[in-house]
Parts: C-alpha cells; structure tokens; sequence
C-alpha cells in the first residue's frame, strides 16, 4: 500500500499543475461571466412590486422574425438560441441533444464567446427589477420565482415584441420554444427579473 501511495502522488500534484493551465487557456477563448454561488436569494421588494405591476401591453401577436443577415453578437446569440427551438427538455442536461433551462441559455451565449455559470439561480447575478417590456433588449436573461419562491428557480432567454424563447417552465417544462412571456404570469405570485449582458461586439 506504501508503494500505490507513492504513486498516487506525483499524480495529483500534475494534475493540480497541469489544471489550471487547461482552464487558463479555455479562458482566453470566452468572456466568463462571474457567478454567485448559491445566490438563491429572495427578490426584494422592488422585484416583487415591479411584477405586480409589469406592463406587457407592448406584447405583439406573433414573435419576431429572424434576423436575415447579422451584423452583431445579439443577432448572433438570438439565432444561436432559436437553432435550438424543438430540442428536448431534460432536467440537469447540458446539451446538445438535450437541454434544461440554464443549459440552453448557456449554449446560447457560448456561441458568441460569453461564458455563463450552470444554474439559473447561479446566472440571475445581478438580476434586476423588470417593470415593463420597454427595459429588455433581444437576448436578455428573464429569471423566474413561482409560487411566492424564494429563490430563481427558471431562465429564459427574450426575444423582443414580448416573446420569449426556453424551456418552458416549471410546472410545464418541454423542449425549447417560443411563448409570450404573458403566459408566465398566470402561475400565482410571480416574480420575472432581468439581465442584461454587455456581448464582445458592444452591443
């Protein structure tokens, strides 16, 4: 046995050397976007009252078309994500052939080279206060307490004209889809806030 353990260690010790060197050059790659780990924190009072009063008015009746030629990482991250409409809806899957909700907004935004941590909670860093649609931009991150939750629980990712694109949601997960994010609030008690992520290109 003193022998195996002799062997075991200048094994570890590579590969602590050899880790950070692999996660050093995958960085150079993508713009990470820090986390906040187990930042399942309860909405404030603004979030809660933004909800309650959210505009949606500006919802139109069908979602908004593809960009024909993009110019931009937010055309770019909006193709990206509906490349993935129709892809099965699987709890903890991380692509390609099956996504959750944080798993495809992540795959998303990897495509325009911004890396995002797993989890929705972990994604809603720096959420803010969503009172009307005139606040989101194509792209943006929408996150999700149902129920009077405490925690994010769901991310979805919008489209504009007050359509979103996901997973569905908790009560009704599926594969990913396109829906108004009205149909959201008919579960009691929601809380929807927002983020919005600067891409490489600015916009």
């Amino acid at each position: 046995m003193v022998r195996k353990r002799a062997q075991i260690r200048p094994l570890a010790a590579a590969v602590s050397i050899a880790l950070p060197i692999v996660l050093t050059a995958a960085a150079v790659c993508m713009t990470a976007i820090p986390s906040r780990l187990g930042s399942r924190i309860p909405p404030t009072g603004e979030m809660r009252a933004a909800s309650t009063r959210i505009d949606l008015s500006g919802t139109a009746p069908t979602p908004p078309p593809p960009p024909v030629e993009p110019r931009t990482d937010r055309d770019r991250l909006v193709l990206a994500a509906r490349r993935m409409l129709g892809t099965p809806y699987r709890w903890g899957a991380k692509g390609p052939d099956e996504y959750d909700c944080s798993g495809f907004t992540k795959a998303a935004y990897a495509a325009v080279g911004v890396r995002l941590p797993d989890g929705s909670f972990n994604q809603a860093a720096g959420e803010r206060p969503l009172g009307s649609l005139d606040e989101l931009a194509p792209g943006d991150l929408l996150f999700y307490r149902w129920n009077g939750a405490v925690g994010v629980s769901h991310v979805t990712m919008y489209l504009g004209d007050g359509w979103v694109i996901g997973t569905g949601s908790p009560a009704t997960p599926g594969e990913v889809g396109i829906y108004p994010l009205a149909a959201d609030f008919r579960v009691p008690d929601t809380t929807v806030t927002f983020r919005h992520i600067v891409l490489p290109d600015g916009s």
